[in-house]
């Protein structure tokens, strides 16, 4: 058994994503959470005052292992000379693996929250994504084949959210609304 508040709320964390994992967002139930941990309920909400915040804390969870698990940071690390383009598609391609998961196991559990608790978790994505959007601003700032007159018109920053914003949307829908993306931006930024 973990010794410490620090180790406590760690090891409920841990399990409370361990069986979000394996039965899905809607099965974390704080009674079952005690029973797999060991420890009485109470103990459950000293660490988490109420279930939106355990589940705030999973999605946190799974997308920090998401954004910055070994291959994501691989993937997010620029290539001397790779154009945006190149890096997208790398990008696009590594993060729609990595949210099999989510596709298969959350996305439907995630509509049948509470709105509260779907509001706590879009904002740990966000803190997630930030990460993600700073990885994609700085490609697009060391990419020589943009057109600086433009990419100061649209700002870098813009860029990289508009970017981020519209794959994360082709990713959970499973469309190809990214490539389409993708070709306007080639077509508008590169001399």
């Amino acid at each position: 058994m973990p010794q410490g508040p620090a180790h406590m709320r760690s090891h409920i964390a841990t399990a409370a994503y361990n069986l979000a994992c394996n039965q899905g967002l809607n099965a974390l139930n704080i009674r079952t959470l005690a029973k797999d941990c060991g420890v009485s309920v109470g103990t459950i909400y000293n660490y988490f005052p109420d279930k939106a915040a355990l589940v705030t804390e999973v999605i946190m969870t799974f997308w920090t292992t998401i954004a910055f698990s070994e291959e994501t940071r691989t993937c997010l690390q620029y290539s001397e000379g790779e154009n945006l383009i190149a890096f997208c598609n790398r990008l696009y391609n590594t993060m729609d693996q990595a949210l099999d998961q989510f596709r298969t196991i959350w996305l439907g559990d995630v509509s049948s929250l509470d709105a509260r608790t779907r509001q706590k978790g879009r904002e740990a994505e966000q803190a997630c994504f930030v990460h993600i959007y700073q990885s994609l601003e700085k490609v697009i700032l060391a990419d020589k084949g943009i057109d600086q007159n433009v990419l100061v018109a649209i700002g870098a920053n813009n860029l990289a959210r508009l970017l981020w914003d519209t794959f994360y949307q082709s990713l959970l829908n499973k469309d190809q609304s990214y490539r389409t993306l993708l070709a306007l931006i080639e077509h508008a930024l590169y001399r």
